[in-house]
């Protein structure tokens, strides 16, 4: 079941990528606007404290998918939303930087940050099918060995937030400065 929701939480992000790339312009705008002010909140020139903000906002969007376990679909929906969030984003970076530039923006963490954000979505899921199995009297006993599994995994997520967080914070700047300078794209 878990390689089931797992599989499922990555193809509602390929999805909202899919969608995000073919934003209406006043919806991307929208939507960068919101990027922006969440950008100038985060950030810092300590790399380290830039780093362990980025932590805590993924933590809090995979706490808050934790919180919405019992609604079950809803872990679903907002890995839907992040995947139109970066497709959005992609689609701005580019227009603005090219492709290059904008995936080194993104790959250098994306590759430890999408999964550990799938993994928190569908250990979540997991937990709010065990929550609503025990609440119609099915089930009961498995419910310790659900609540395990999501601690495990949500463990896990965290973890892989924390190295992607630093990835970002450090990496990820020199990369796509980098690609700016390896790639520079007429404006």
């Amino acid at each position: 079941m878990a390689r089931k929701l797992l599989a499922l939480m990555a193809l509602a992000y390929l999805a909202g990528v899919a969608v995000g790339l073919q934003a209406p312009r006043q919806v991307a705008e929208i939507v960068i606007e919101q990027a922006r002010e969440l950008v100038r909140r985060v950030f810092t020139t300590d790399p380290l404290e830039l780093a362990l903000r980025i932590f805590l906002n993924n933590a809090r969007v995979a706490l808050i998918t934790a919180l919405l376990s019992p609604l079950v679909v809803a872990p679903g929906l907002l890995v839907f939303i992040n995947g139109v969030v970066l497709g959005i984003a992609l689609t701005y970076a580019a227009s603005k930087l090219g492709w290059a530039v904008a995936m080194a923006s993104v790959l250098p963490h994306g590759v430890l940050e999408i999964p550990a954000l799938l993994l928190a979505a569908s250990a979540s899921t997991s937990l709010g099918l065990a929550i609503w199995r025990a609440a119609r009297g099915r089930k009961r006993e498995p419910w310790k060995k659900a609540l395990w599994g999501f601690a495990k995994t949500f463990a896990a997520s965290l973890a892989l937030f924390a190295v992607a967080a630093l990835i970002e914070a450090i990496v990820t700047p020199l990369l796509a400065s980098l690609a700016r300078h390896l790639f520079a794209h007429p404006m």
